[in-house]
């Protein structure tokens, strides 16, 4: 085994040590991470890092190979990681969608993810980044109810946002540091109190009188 390839495995780039090493544009290599062609974790600030080990394989091949690389065409998807075909597909979506509902949404959800990675990332000010959460749940929820949707379909539509969440957001919050199962479970209680504190302000902004 080449002692690169064997250095690299336990290696993670950063954007441009990865481009460089492929000699390939950095918008190129950040397209092929997110579909998936190498494979990348994010720091707990959301940046990507790239495997060494893939990277260092990648290297190895042709130029006119590697300029030929093309992913599979995706799915459209949010920001935070969200597959619109799965959303359209959600009885609730339709009456939010007539409204306009869900770019305001996709608002919310950025500043959403924003937060959690700043209250996962940090033991002060716990209370500060609760109560914004819970600003921006009442504003989910005020915004569910002009759309027309019910209570019911509301929790819905967050839960199912929030599985994407669970998806995307603690892959960032995880990888930049080593956890052991102590902090990994106090992790996931954490991110659960924001969670809940979110849904809470959901069913707060949906129940609010409107005059």
């Amino acid at each position: 085994m080449d002692p690169h390839d064997e250095s690299a495995a336990d290696e993670w780039l950063t954007l441009q040590e990865a481009s460089e090493r492929l000699g390939v544009a950095s918008s190129t290599l950040r397209r092929w991470g997110d579909e998936g062609l190498v494979p990348i974790k994010r720091t707990l600030g959301g940046h990507r890092r790239f495997s060494g080990q893939a990277i260092a394989r990648l290297a190895t091949l042709p130029p006119q190979v590697l300029s030929n690389v093309a992913p599979p065409d995706p799915a459209p998807a949010m920001p935070w990681g969200v597959d619109e075909r799965a959303l359209a597909q959600q009885d609730w979506h339709a009456r939010m969608a007539s409204h306009g509902g869900p770019e305001r949404m996709r608002g919310l959800g950025q500043r959403l993810l924003g937060l959690l990675a700043q209250y996962a990332a940090r033991r002060g000010d716990e209370e500060r980044f609760l109560a914004e959460a819970r600003e921006v749940g009442i504003a989910y929820g005020t915004e569910a109810r002009a759309s027309g949707v019910s209570l019911y379909e509301t929790v819905e539509a967050f839960l199912f946002f929030r599985t994407s969440f669970a998806g995307i957001g603690m892959p960032i919050i995880g990888v930049s540091q080593p956890l052991g199962p102590e902090e990994a479970a106090a992790l996931h209680v954490r991110v659960d109190r924001f969670m809940d504190t979110v849904l809470l302000g959901v069913i707060e902004g949906y129940e609010q009188p409107h005059g």
